[in-house]
């Protein structure tokens, strides 16, 4: 064996698979085990920068605070896809809510639709596909204020909320704060969205 080589450890590997697998799934619309796996619950508030540069839909309107609901997981320490669903809750009128399925990602093109393995809080989540707001296409981000293999998000946790064009990189627009635990199933859909934002296939059949 040549000096500096390594064998591969399994873990990895079997991360870089998976990753694989999951982005391969998403382009045809199946979020596969990212978006299925289990995770913690939180509530939260989302609140929309009043100076942020933002399409003209109700959902990202300058600041605007709604109430949200967090889902984050899957907890386990090895590498793996993660995912960060959030929902706004009531955003359109009662039981009119705007979702978004976001998982562990890159940032810019192509990486933003890659599902990439990463630690539990991973240093960049994306919706991995196009939304239209109005008529501009875009994509949805978050990024933690810190990440790492031993850090879970918890009540106190703070998430900057990003866009980003289909060519470009992410910037931030609002933050994500988690203010405490949520017991309870919550469904979160990649088609529950409204007010100007349309999801595009395949974010549609998530």
């Amino acid at each position: 064996m040549k000096k500096g080589m390594r064998i591969a450890d399994p873990a990895d590997l079997l991360a870089g698979a998976r990753a694989v697998r999951d982005t391969a799934t998403a382009v045809i619309g199946y979020a596969g085990d990212v978006f299925s796996a289990p995770g913690d619950t939180f509530e939260a508030t989302l609140t929309i920068d009043a100076t942020a540069a933002v399409p003209s839909v109700r959902a990202l309107r300058p600041g605007v605070t709604h109430r949200a609901l967090v889902q984050a997981g899957p907890d386990d320490r090895a590498p793996a896809p993660r995912k960060l669903c959030i929902k706004l809750c009531d955003v359109y009128g009662a039981g009119r809510d705007q979702d978004f399925l976001l998982a562990s990602s890159g940032d810019g093109a192509p990486l933003h639709h890659a599902v990439l393995p990463s630690d539990p809080v991973a240093p960049l989540y994306s919706s991995l596909w196009l939304y239209l707001a109005g008529l501009q296409p875009i994509l949805f981000g978050a990024r933690p204020n810190t990440t790492g293999r031993d850090l879970r998000f918890a009540a106190g946790s703070e998430v900057s909320f990003m866009i980003s064009p289909p060519v470009g990189q992410f910037r931030r627009i609002g933050t994500l704060r988690l203010t405490g635990s949520h017991d309870g199933r919550i469904r979160f859909a990649g088609s529950t969205s409204g007010g100007g934002l349309r999801p595009l296939p395949p974010v549609l059949f998530y």
